[in-house]
């Protein structure tokens, strides 16, 4: 049995909880069982809505995730009645303490992005770009678990723990499996707007106002047909708006899609690596999707909203299929800077759309997106 801790709720939201239901998925197709330890009702609740039919075990600790250390009893006490071998942590509360006293229980693995410290682990996991940059090599060259197994580093893009859909997709009829729409030669242009679960500096409604100013998006007309015209600066764009769970102000962002006819709002997405392979270009804040785009092949115009998202940033920021806006989280000045700076490479890519064809093909030597079954295949190495 491989045991997974981890959370979500309105304050992390679901990135945590996503990758490991990835994780978790493929461990049970390579043949072994999965039961999830969470902290509170409202992680069992999001578990139960992304996991579907997956049949995983489940326990609520009734702790603080916040405070992981206060769980260690009851944690402890599970893990030996469920006879957890392994078990993968992903949380950013954890502690070396915390990690010492598992490690005399089980396996212990974590998924980590910050090269704070050596914790006292089995398995360490930095699926990000830039990861072999980070010193992780020196930082756990003589750290051992407590008891004495030194430490698997599990570094780069090849362990991003893309969905299914992101890998298992079929290839269209050229050999091209990152882009179902080819069609380079059609007028009009398909951009994506996303923030992930949640929108934390508002950028939805920020961009869909930077875009009402610049005549780029277009009324219903009387007979509720879309009144679709063209701008000089532009031409014809859609706006794909992905909803996220944890969006403060969905009554505002679905009023752009009662009031535009190129404003089409997408909510509980199931297939998005269907939705970006239909887009052009992705306009959406520095995380996991970023990897996801890479996956698609789809060009992404991107932005920080939270310090720990610099080296995602640099990283990124230097791929020739992706742009960096800039920090939205540093100040209304700043987070007026970087929609201009949108908005001035939406223009420019729109006006050439050759460049953003070649953008996504480069995107394409990033990841396969196989990461989930690489990762699960270390933990049942572990058993």
């Amino acid at each position: 049995m491989i045991g997974i801790r981890a959370d979500a709720n309105s304050i992390i939201a679901t990135g945590h909880m996503m990758r490991c239901l990835t994780i978790a998925r493929e461990i049970v197709r390579q043949g072994e069982s999965v039961t999830f330890f969470m902290a509170d009702d409202e992680s069992d609740k999001l578990l139960t809505r992304f996991s579907g039919e997956d049949d995983f075990g489940r326990v609520v600790l009734g702790s603080d995730y916040r405070d992981m250390e206060g769980e260690l009893e009851l944690l402890e006490k599970e893990l030996k009645a469920r006879n957890i071998k392994v078990l993968l942590v992903d949380s950013y509360s954890v502690t070396v303490g915390y990690f010492g006293r598992l490690s005399k229980i089980c396996k212990v693995a974590y998924i980590d992005d910050l090269a704070k410290e050596a914790y006292p682990v089995d398995l360490l996991i930095n699926y990000s770009g830039y990861s072999k940059n980070m010193g992780y090599e020196k930082l756990y060259d003589s750290s051992k678990t407590e008891n004495e197994h030194k430490t698997r580093l599990l570094l780069g893009l090849k362990y991003a723990p893309l969905r299914e859909q992101f890998y298992r997709s079929s290839i269209n009829v050229q050999g091209n499996s990152y882009r179902e729409n080819t069609d380079w030669g059609k007028q009009s242009v398909d951009i994506m707007l996303a923030t992930g679960g949640g929108d934390m500096c508002s950028m939805i409604t920020n961009v869909l106002d930077k875009a009402e100013a610049e005549g780029l998006v277009f009324c219903k007309n009387k007979s509720g047909n879309d009144n679709i015209s063209y701008t000089e600066s532009y031409g014809n764009v859609t706006w794909h708006v992905v909803v996220g769970d944890f969006v403060e102000n969905p009554k505002e962002i679905e009023s752009y899609g009662e009031k535009y006819g190129n404003v089409i709002l997408h909510k509980s997405v199931k297939d998005m690596a269907h939705l970006m392979r239909n887009c052009d270009i992705a306009v959406l804040a520095a995380g996991t999707m970023l990897t996801e785009c890479a996956a698609c092949g789809l060009p992404a115009i991107f932005y920080q909203v939270a310090d720990n998202q610099k080296y995602n940033v640099e990283y990124f920021g230097n791929l020739e299929g992706m742009i960096f806006a800039g920090a939205v989280h540093t100040g209304s000045m700043d987070k007026k800077a970087a929609t201009d700076r949108i908005f001035e490479n939406l223009k420019r890519l729109i006006a050439n759309k050759s460049v953003i064809k070649t953008m996504g093909e480069s995107l394409l030597e990033i990841t396969d997106g196989r990461g989930a079954v690489r990762i699960a295949g270390a933990l049942m190495d572990e058993i």
